[in-house]
C-alpha cells in the first residue's frame, strides 16, 4: 500500500521549491488504506494553533485545580451522550472499518515475547521495548466467523442499563483471553431487536481447537469446542436469576454463522456489512434505542431548572414552557478490538488533489448508482406543500474532497497514479 502511494506525484520529503514550503492555508493529501481512497485538504497551522490551546485550557485548569479550596467540580462532559444511530456516526464506521489493517485477523504477523505487542515481520526486534525475542501468529487457517451474543427474554433483569451490557461484553473479551491466550480481535457492533434487547456483533476468527470448561449442569469440567464454550460461557457472564431463563439462554444465546464470515473477504465488504442496517428498510428498527435505558425530562424555558415528565408545570417558577429532552446513553454503536488503522498519506499539489478528486468522482458517477429521496413541491396556486419520491444518481467529491470505498485501495490508487502520470505527460 505504502509503494502505491509512492506512485502518485506527490511533495517528498526535503524537496525544495514553492510547493514544498508548509504554509499558511489547507494542504492538499491523497490517503490510501486498504479499502479507502480519500482526498482531503488538512490547515496544519491552524490544527497547531488548536492544541496550543488545548495545553493553555490544561495548564489553567491544573493551577486552579492547585488552588481550590474543598471539592473540586467535576469537569462538563466534552462529547454528549449517544441516544441514537446518526449518518455521521454511519459513515463513520464505514470509514473506519475499511482503513483498518485485517492482517491481524486473517494473516500472519509476530508478538514480542516482552510486552506482547505485534509488529511487522520484516522488523528484527519490537519497535517498543527493543524486545528481540518474538511469537509468530498465523490465522491463515482459521475459519472466519460472525458471532451473535443475545439476551434472555427477561432482559431488563440482566441489562436495565447500557453500562451493564458493555461490561457484559468486555467480561466475555476477558474470558477468552485466559481461556485461549490470545486477545479477541475484530469490528462489533451493538443492535436491538424488536422487543428491545440488546445484541451484539463481532466478526473474528475462532480458534479451531478445545478448552476446558465448567458443565452448568454437573459443574464438572468438560472438554469442548469454541461454539461450546461460547454458549456456556456467555450465559454464565450474563447470569440470569431466573433457572427457566437461564437455561433457554443457554441454549438459543449466541451464534457462530461461518457462512457469512466467509463472505468478509476485503475491508470494503466487512464496512458494508455492519452497516447494511443503517440505510434504511425493515432493519432500521435495529438502532431504535429502548425506552427503558432513556429518560424523559423537561427543561423549563424560564429557569432552565429539569423536572419530571409527569408534570405540568416547573416546580420552581410555576412555567407551563418546557423543552423536552433525553437524557441517558446507549453507549457506542460500534467499534473494534485488537486491530489498527494502516493509513499512507502523501501531500500533493493543489492540481494533483483537483484532478484525483475529479477523477474520483467520475469513475463514481459511471456505476450508475442511485438513491431515492423525497422532493418538496409547492402547489402555486394554493400554496400547498407535498412530498413525492425521486430517484437520483449517487454522488461522491462534490467539492473535490471525501473518500470512496474500494475493495484494494492500492489497486485503485495504483490505476489512479497511472492516469495522473499520463495526464502530466500529456499537460507538459
Amino acid at each position: 500500500m505504502q509503494h502505491a502511494a509512492d506512485l502518485i506525484p506527490h511533495i517528498a520529503a526535503g524537496a525544495v521549491g514553492e510547493s514544498s514550503v508548509l504554509t499558511e492555508g489547507p494542504r492538499w493529501e491523497i490517503v490510501v488504506s486498504p479499502g479507502v481512497f480519500r482526498v482531503r485538504t488538512r490547515d496544519y497551522a491552524r490544527a497547531e494553533r488548536t492544541h496550543e490551546r488545548g495545553l493553555e485550557r490544561r495548564r489553567k485548569h491544573v493551577d486552579i485545580a492547585a488552588t481550590w479550596e474543598g471539592d473540586m467540580p467535576e469537569p462538563l462532559p466534552t462529547r454528549g451522550t449517544i441516544t441514537a444511530w446518526t449518518r455521521r456516526s454511519r459513515a463513520r464506521l464505514v470509514e473506519r472499518l475499511s482503513d483498518l489493517d485485517y492482517t491481524y485477523l486473517y494473516g500472519r504477523f509476530h508478538v514480542c515475547a516482552g510486552c506482547r505487542h505485534e509488529y511487522d515481520e520484516q522488523l528484527d526486534r519490537c519497535p517498543r521495548c527493543h524486545h528481540t525475542g518474538r511469537t509468530t501468529e498465523d490465522r491463515r487457517g482459521r475459519l472466519p466467523a460472525m458471532l451473535t451474543l443475545t439476551y434472555p427474554g427477561d432482559w431488563l433483569t440482566v441489562a436495565p442499563t447500557a453500562d451493564a451490557a458493555t461490561k457484559h461484553f468486555q467480561a466475555l473479551c476477558k474470558r477468552y483471553a485466559r481461556t485461549w491466550g490470545e486477545p479477541l480481535r475484530g469490528p462489533w457492533k451493538k443492535e436491538f431487536q424488536r422487543r428491545g434487547a440488546p445484541h451484539f456483533h463481532l466478526s473474528t476468527t475462532p480458534p479451531m481447537g478445545t478448552t476446558l470448561v465448567d458443565d452448568p449442569a454437573t459443574g464438572q469440567p468438560i472438554r469442548v469446542d469454541f461454539r461450546r464454550w461460547l454458549s456456556i460461557t456467555w450465559a454464565d457472564i450474563v447470569g440470569h436469576p431466573d433457572p427457566e431463563q437461564r437455561r433457554r439462554h443457554l441454549l438459543a444465546g449466541t451464534g457462530v454463522d461461518y457462512a457469512q464470515g466467509i463472505k468478509l473477504t476485503d475491508p470494503r465488504r466487512m464496512a458494508m456489512y455492519f452497516a447494511k442496517y443503517g440505510t434504511g428498510g425493515d432493519k432500521e428498527y435495529q438502532h431504535q434505542v429502548p425506552r427503558e435505558w432513556l429518560t424523559t425530562v423537561c427543561v423549563c424555558t424560564e429557569c432552565g431548572a429539569g423536572y419530571d415528565s409527569d408534570r405540568d408545570e416547573c416546580p420552581d417558577c410555576g412555567c407551563p414552557d418546557a423543552d423536552v429532552t433525553e437524557e441517558g446513553s446507549v453507549g457506542r454503536f460500534w467499534g473494534y478490538r485488537g486491530l489498527r488503522r494502516e493509513l499512507a498519506i502523501r501531500q500533493v499539489t493543489p492540481a494533483v488533489g483537483i484532478a484525483a478528486g475529479r477523477i474520483a468522482r467520475r469513475w463514481y458517477r459511471a456505476k450508475g448508482l442511485t438513491k431515492t429521496i423525497s422532493v418538496q413541491r409547492v402547489e402555486q396556486t394554493t400554496g400547498r406543500v407535498t412530498y413525492r419520491r425521486s430517484t437520483v444518481r449517487k454522488e461522491l467529491f462534490k467539492h473535490g474532497r471525501g473518500f470512496v470505498c474500494v475493495n484494494d485501495g492500492s489497486e485503485f490508487a495504483s490505476q489512479l497514479a497511472r492516469y495522473l502520470a499520463d495526464l502530466a505527460t500529456g499537460s507538459s
